[in-house]
């Protein structure tokens, strides 16, 4: 067995909703706002729905074995050989192309807004060794260090927003219902339910602290990300009206340079680099732990350890391999709607071929 340690809700709760909380730091709201216009804060609504509703399926899924995790649980459903194709291929794929194209991202971030004239992969190995050390820390590691983080994060948050008001212009959210109530609410619900998170906790269920608490760290951290993106799209769009945030490549960022109260306190990018340097080493830590934590649970390796600097490699070949930022971006917008295959349909599957192993039984009995 996998050693992970074990921490609490509260730290299981800060974890998972800063992780989820990274995609806001990066050109992600933007998309949201090129979809539903001035109703892109209304986007996440649907989404967040259907996350909760994958949330609850994992649980099914998981209580059907209390002590095991989701790797475990699907191969015991699809027996050895298929299920641990199904591990390798989906919940492991996930992890690495997700975190690669987030390296990417991120480095590509930080080198238009602040080391301009540094190589990419000097950036990017930069940002992942410091996720191979979170990830061979641990994951106890890593949600201890989220629960002492998260209070200055959204402090930071805080700041940054409410400093924006004087700048707010209520009209800039009209027309009410954007480009569409129907196209609104189908394609936010599509682009926003795809995240990680939903099977990475399905992933490290044992290590916060079993199936019992799972639903409620699911839907408390999933209710947290949820909500401080919504206030983001709303902040984004009563500053600058839609048309000129769809222009933006860093959204939150060009808010907190915007911000001007006075002569002493302008510009606070540095702030906010912080915060973004902060939730990005973690988001790329915990999606390397997962990666690795699986293929180790589906290979019946008792350390994940060795198999962390392989897949970190990988992540970062991966995540080299677009030509530039937008290619990036557009092929994560890909990846992402993939996610709702380990997300959604995995869980689905799970819980049908128990209903078939279960209804064979009582046929052959």
């Amino acid at each position: 067995m996998v050693k992970e340690g074990t921490f609490g809700p509260a730290e299981a709760i800060a974890l998972l909703a800063l992780s989820s909380l990274a995609r806001s730091f990066l050109s992600y709201p933007r998309f949201l706002v090129e979809i539903a216009g001035p109703a892109a804060w209304m986007t996440p609504v649907g989404g967040l729905a259907v996350t909760l509703v994958g949330v609850y399926l994992i649980s099914l899924v998981l209580k059907k074995n209390p002590g095991y995790t989701i790797i475990e649980t699907a191969e015991q459903a699809f027996g050895p050989f298929i299920g641990t194709a199904v591990n390798v291929l989906i919940v492991v794929s996930a992890f690495e192309m997700l975190g690669a194209l987030f390296l990417r991202e991120f480095s590509e971030a930080m080198l238009n807004t602040t080391l301009r004239f540094a190589p990419i992969s000097i950036i990017a190995f930069s940002f992942l060794a410091m996720g191979l050390l979170g990830a061979y820390l641990g994951v106890e590691a890593l949600a201890r260090t989220a629960r002492l983080i998260y209070l200055y994060v959204l402090v930071g948050l805080l700041v940054t927003i409410l400093s924006l008001i004087p700048l707010w212009e209520f009209c800039n959210l009209l027309p009410m219902f954007g480009k569409g109530a129907s196209r609104d609410f189908f394609l936010g619900t599509y682009a926003t339910s795809g995240i990680t998170e939903v099977i990475l906790a399905a992933v490290i269920v044992q290590a916060m602290g079993g199936v019992t608490y799972f639903t409620r760290i699911g839907y408390r951290s999933m209710l947290i990300s949820f909500g401080i993106l919504i206030v983001l799209l709303a902040t984004l769009v009563l500053t600058y009206n839609w048309p000129v945030s769809e222009e933006f490549t860093l959204p939150f960022l060009r808010l907190s340079r915007t911000i001007y109260l006075g002569r002493f306190f302008q510009r606070p990018e540095a702030i906010f680099i912080l915060i973004w340097t902060i939730v990005g080493a973690l988001k790329i830590s915990l999606v390397l732990y997962g990666a690795a934590v699986s293929l180790a649970r589906s290979l019946k390796l008792p350390d994940y350890r060795p198999l962390i600097w392989p897949l970190g490699l990988a992540m970062f070949i991966i995540g080299l391999l677009p030509p530039d930022m937008p290619a990036a971006v557009n092929l994560d917008i890909i990846v992402r709607r993939l996610v709702f295959i380990p997300d959604y349909l995995l869980p689905l599957l799970i819980l049908a071929a128990y209903w078939l192993k279960g209804r064979s039984g009582r046929a052959g009995s």
